[in-house]
């Protein structure tokens, strides 16, 4: 017997800039050097919470066994945070410097705003 997939939904219509850029109309795209890229703080903790862990599991093979202590408190660090849906590295990684608003040029922003 032959299986009978369901039809397929219709796409959604296009919205926002896809709409605008389908209508042949240009987009206006920042410098790349006018950008920056920051992680996202889940990914920062993930990117820490491993590194430490691996630092601590070697430091602990070459250097003194009493080095693996680091990479349990992450893992129970990484626990409390589930237990408790908070995460304590995010708060640390959000007060550095490239994790802070910039400020903004609100007279700038006007002045492009009204094309001068």
């Amino acid at each position: 017997m032959p299986a009978c997939l369901p039809a397929c939904p219709p796409p959604p219509p296009a919205t926002g800039t896809t709409a605008w850029a389908s209508e042949g109309r240009g987009l206006e795209r920042p410098a790349a050097c006018g950008t920056r890229a920051v992680w996202g703080m889940k990914r920062q903790v993930r990117f820490t919470a491993g590194t430490l862990v691996l630092l601590g599991l070697v430091l602990g093979l070459l250097v003194h066994p009493a080095f693996q202590l680091l990479s349990a408190a992450i893992a129970g660090g990484l626990v409390f945070s589930a237990l408790t849906d908070t995460c304590g590295m995010a708060v640390v990684l959000g007060k550095l410097p490239h994790n802070r608003p910039r400020g903004t040029d609100l007279e700038g922003a006007r002045a492009a705003l009204r094309g001068h």
